[in-house]
């Protein structure tokens, strides 16, 4: 098979280098032997190709076919320049199976930042029922503390945040799917644990776990306390919602989470998630967002929609 040599490679990329009717010209002098039957394979006059070689020739100072008396071929470079046609051709259809299988969800991945507390959820309730039906679909999960998610969303680290807060953030695109009140999460046995809600009062006599300051759940916990004019001290600080869940397991204090948040424990019987009654703990709102602007691709599109029309129904 003829190769490319640098030099023809740069020719054919130049402005004033070869168009597709030329090549497509070529190509048919190539597989039909001549110019005449190639005008007859497709339907065009043999002097419109012969004008159209003739003119690229002059623009390329170079020599693409040969005439001998009737009989013509190709040159050296317009042989090249037909497997540089089959070359774009070839290149031309990977590109669309490439873009079925994008547009099928055969291909492609996507970024999700995604708050600890909803990622057992997330993948109950979303992705595992992506992934069984788009297995093909390269996910990638990135979890942290909210400022850190949403920067991951607004740098395009992530395609999607799903998390509590980010409705306020004016570089991103946040629909509400989700209202779930915080809770205070005792372990079973404890006295608050039968009583259908709590009141903030009611959580002071208890040694209380908290989050770092960076959690969103945490600057909720921190507000109430405030406006019911409490002062308090966490007798433990952690940055794991599954840390917190231990902790409060083991009856090590009250954590702070929604029950959806605790659910692994909460199923297995150790803790129990009891609803604060306080106005901001019903505010405890949660988001699917991406950056304003941004185009999903039909993979990253798709789940968003997913993430919306499944968690809202939970």
């Amino acid at each position: 098979m003829l190769r490319w040599t640098q030099q023809e490679k740069r020719m054919a990329t130049e402005d004033e280098g070869i168009s597709e009717r030329t090549l497509e010209y070529l190509g048919a002098v190539a597989k039909h032997g001549g110019m005449r039957q190639a005008a007859e394979s497709l339907g065009v006059n043999v002097s419109t190709i012969s004008r159209q070689i003739a003119s690229t020739e002059r623009n390329l100072r170079l020599a693409l076919v040969s005439r001998r008396g009737r009989s013509i071929s190709l040159t050296q470079i317009g042989l090249a320049a037909v497997e540089y046609g089959h070359e774009q051709e070839r290149h031309a259809k990977r590109f669309r199976m490439q873009l079925a299988e994008y547009r099928d969800l055969r291909r492609g991945h996507v970024t999700l930042a995604v708050g600890e507390g909803l990622v057992g959820s997330l993948i109950s309730v979303v992705l595992k029922r992506f992934h069984q039906k788009y297995p093909d679909i390269a996910i990638n999960i990135r979890t942290g503390p909210l400022p850190d998610l949403i920067r991951m969303v607004r740098d395009d680290e992530a395609d999607i945040c799903v998390s509590v807060g980010t409705s306020r953030d004016p570089l991103l695109n946040a629909r509400l799917f989700q209202r779930e009140p915080l809770c205070a999460i005792v372990p079973v046995g404890h006295s608050l644990a039968s009583k259908t809600s709590v009141r903030i009062e009611d959580l002071v006599h208890d040694p209380l776990i908290f989050m770092s300051g960076k959690f969103a759940s945490q600057g909720y916990v921190t507000a109430m306390f405030w406006d019911a004019k409490l002062s308090v001290s966490p007798t433990i600080t952690c940055d794991l919602f599954t840390v917190a869940l231990s902790l409060a397991a083991e009856g090590l204090g009250i954590a702070f989470m929604t029950k959806w948040a605790a659910k692994e424990k909460v199923d297995a019987g150790r803790v129990v998630a009891v609803p604060i009654r306080h106005p901001i703990a019903n505010t405890f709102d949660r988001y699917v967002a991406t950056r304003v602007g941004r185009k999903l691709s039909p993979a990253a599109n798709f789940l968003w929609k997913e993430i919306v029309r499944l968690m809202s129904s939970v």
